[in-house]
């Protein structure tokens, strides 16, 4: 028995495939995560509760009146667990304007019926993701959107999935993209292009902060909010990886066996009508990706600066109408990539574009995005408070229904399944775990009972004092 053991338990007998392994990695983490979030929950509300009830007591209210609101929280707890607990389907949605398709499906202004709320749904096919070995990948993408809760990245409402389709329901940001604004203005004053690199750098450090690379940086997947504030999306190509400054090596990440194929993926890329439109194109790849010997997050600063290159030059600097020979300029960077002197930059912003477009080893971003801070490019920028700046481009809407900052697509397909609404649906073991609900989607009850304890304050005060002033007056 024991020797039957040690035979099973053997490395020698031991094969994992790469697949099986990713499986693994991908169940873990999902495991990880929801027990995390649930014991950061309950520690959140149990403090919550301990405020309420000190608040309570603060405030002077009877015995009486704190078992009423304690039992009516406690009810609206209930409710708002038992709705979260509910199933969201795309019957929950009313279809609106579709503004971008690609390869695996579309996205669309959608609004939901409960609560009258716009959001952009990403609908994907199954089918598709499957067939073209991309289910790694919309699982990545599942999963950084779940965890960045920052203001770099756009905010996931719910992820959930059919019989045929996956489903991100995810914040509209009306502004477009970055490339709307390249379109716009052609090339961007050095200040205004700063302004946007800068906050580009925050958003790439807050998820390189969340151990990811996002590998597929680009202007397309630069939004704009209504602000002219700039968020990441897209995140259809991103990898998981310890990022650590101490040992570089470790960072490391071997390239997938259908290397370019995979960079290629063509997302959501929206039509342009400019002649250097980077759709389906890998303009903005590090070179080490298309290698054999690794890479790590310093692609995403390599993309950063092909992009601050565009910006200010006014194209991509590998640009080529045939994708095949825009690799090969990027392979021979080192030959094919120079900033043209015309352009009439600063001598900062040639040496920024040159340290982030260049050897990964000697790139920027070695040790972080403080490195990158630190170049006098950035002297000025205020990086706390970078989001309170009044940005250079400012998008014009009408309201929240306004799509004319994106293009216009013709429908396809019918928004809902053909297929008869399923109370419960078959199980599909390739994307167990996508489902995902904000937690935060409705107010908490308690955090709401706390404020307007505050409100209640003054006026039981001058309620009380108005009492006293009138039994001293009868006495």
């Amino acid at each position: 028995m024991d020797k039957g053991f040690s035979q099973i338990n053997s490395s020698e007998n031991i094969h994992v495939s790469a697949t099986s392994l990713e499986r693994a990695q991908y169940a873990k983490a999902i495991i990880e995560m929801k027990y995390s979030k649930k014991k950061k929950e309950e520690e959140d509300k149990f403090e919550e509760w301990l405020q309420v009830k000190k608040r309570m007591e603060e405030i002077g209210l009877s015995e009486y009146e704190r078992r009423s609101i304690t039992e009516d929280l406690q009810h609206e707890e209930a409710q708002r667990l038992r709705e979260k607990r509910t199933a969201i389907t795309v019957y929950d949605f009313e279809p609106l304007t579709i503004i971008g398709r690609g390869a695996f499906g579309e996205v669309r202004l959608v609004r939901q019926k409960l609560t009258n709320k716009i959001f952009a749904m990403k609908k994907v096919s199954k089918s598709e993701m499957v067939r073209k070995n991309q289910v790694q990948h919309v699982k990545s993408e599942r999963n950084i959107l779940a965890l960045a809760e920052n203001p770099w990245v756009v905010d996931l409402a719910y992820t959930f999935q059919d019989d045929k389709h996956l489903y991100f329901v995810m914040e509209y940001l009306p502004g477009g993209d970055l490339m709307t604004i390249l379109i716009k203005k052609d090339i961007l004053p050095e200040s205004e292009a700063r302004f946007y690199l800068a906050e580009c750098i925050l958003a790439v450090e807050s998820v390189h902060n969340l151990n990811y690379i996002h590998r597929d940086l680009k202007p397309d997947n630069i939004l704009i909010d209504g602000n002219g504030h700039i968020k990441l999306a897209d995140f259809g190509l991103c990898k998981c990886c310890e990022i650590n400054y101490d040992n570089p090596f470790a960072n490391l990440t071997k390239l997938e066996e259908n290397k370019v194929e995979k960079i290629q993926m063509e997302g959501f890329h929206r039509s342009r009508k400019l002649a250097y439109s980077t759709v389906g194109t890998p303009d903005y790849i590090a070179p080490e990706i298309f290698g054999k010997s690794g890479y790590d997050e310093k692609v995403d600063w390599w993309s950063l600066g092909v992009i601050f290159f565009e910006m200010v030059v006014g194209y991509p600097p590998f640009y080529s109408e045939d994708p095949k020979l825009t690799c090969q300029k990027i392979l021979n960077w080192k030959k094919t990539f120079k900033v043209p002197r015309d352009a009439n930059l600063s001598k900062e912003a040639i040496d920024l574009i040159y340290k982030l477009v260049c050897d990964k080893e000697d790139r920027l971003g070695t040790s972080g995005a403080e490195e990158i801070k630190r170049h006098p490019y950035f002297i000025g920028i205020d990086w706390k408070n970078l989001k309170n700046v009044k940005a250079p481009w400012i998008p014009t809407f009408q309201d929240e229904l306004d799509t004319s900052n994106f293009d216009q697509f013709d429908e396809i397909e019918p928004f809902y399944p053909n297929t008869i609404k399923k109370k419960y649906q078959r199980k599909d073991s390739n994307f167990v775990g996508f489902t995902y609900k904000r937690s935060d989607g409705q107010r908490n009850s308690l955090i709401s009972a706390l404020e307007n304890l505050e409100s209640v304050v003054p006026s039981r005060f001058s309620l009380r004092i108005s009492r006293e002033a009138s039994e001293t007056e009868n006495y």
